[in-house]
This record gives C-alpha cells, structure tokens and sequence, in this order.
C-alpha cells in the first residue's frame, strides 16, 4: 500500500501540474492522506517520497531543458548574497528537500484530519488492561 500512496502521488502531482499551479503536488499528498489511509507516519513518509521524486524529476527536467542557465544565476545570487559557493547541484537539493517535506507534512496532516482517535483509545484499552483479544 505504501508502494501505491508513493505512485499515486507522484503520477497524480505529474498529470497535475499540466492543468493547475505549482502547488498542485502538495494538494494531491493531502488528498491522498485523506482518502487512503489514516496513518499518519506512513503518509508522512508516502507524501515525501512521493512528492520528493516528482519535484526532483520536474526540477530536473526543466533545468536540463534550459541548459542549467537560470539554476546557475539563482545560485550565483544565493552565493553573493550568503558570501559561500552554493552549485546548481546543491540548489536542486535543497529545492527537493523543501518538496519533500512539504509533501510529507500535507500527506500528515491528510491522516490526522481522517483519523477518529480509534487507535488512541485502544491504546488506552490495552494500557488499562481492558481491552481482550478476540480469537474466531
């Protein structure tokens, strides 16, 4: 299922970004977190790999299409400005990272909004000692 939330969200932030803006993915991980599952830290991770490889792959694809010209004077930019040698290489990292995480944070908050306290309250049960395996 993991597998799945991964390449939902990355082929549906793909097919996205065609139609609507550049925060398309991020919607995408949220609605996948709602409707798929309601584990939060399983969408997290979904929602970063998901939204991470879609935006290094699009990152990416645009960069090679403009011979690296508007990556290399961003990154010139960020380098005067910050006085250390930031590559294009790098800026196409952190421009991942920052993806990723938002897309694992909206992929998060998906489940959290989904989930009704059911797995609280049975760890609750189990900690009291009420709650009893039921064998068929």
């Amino acid at each position: 299922m993991f597998i799945v939330k991964v390449l939902a969200i990355a082929i549906l932030s793909f097919l996205g970004t065609f139609f609507l803006p550049w925060y398309t993915p991020f919607i995408v991980a949220f609605l996948t977190g709602i409707f798929l599952s309601n584990k939060p830290g399983n969408n997290f991770l979904a929602g970063l790999f998901g939204v991470g490889l879609f935006w290094l792959s699009y990152a990416l694809f645009l960069d090679i299409r403009n011979d690296h010209v508007l990556s290399g004077k961003i990154a010139a930019l960020f380098s005067d400005s910050l006085k250390t040698d930031i590559s294009v290489g790098i800026l196409l990292l952190i421009t991942t990272l920052l993806g990723a995480l938002l897309g694992g944070l909206s992929a998060m908050a998906g489940a959290m909004i989904m989930d009704d306290g059911s797995r609280a309250r049975l760890r609750k049960a189990v900690k009291s000692g009420r709650y009893t395996l039921k064998m068929k």
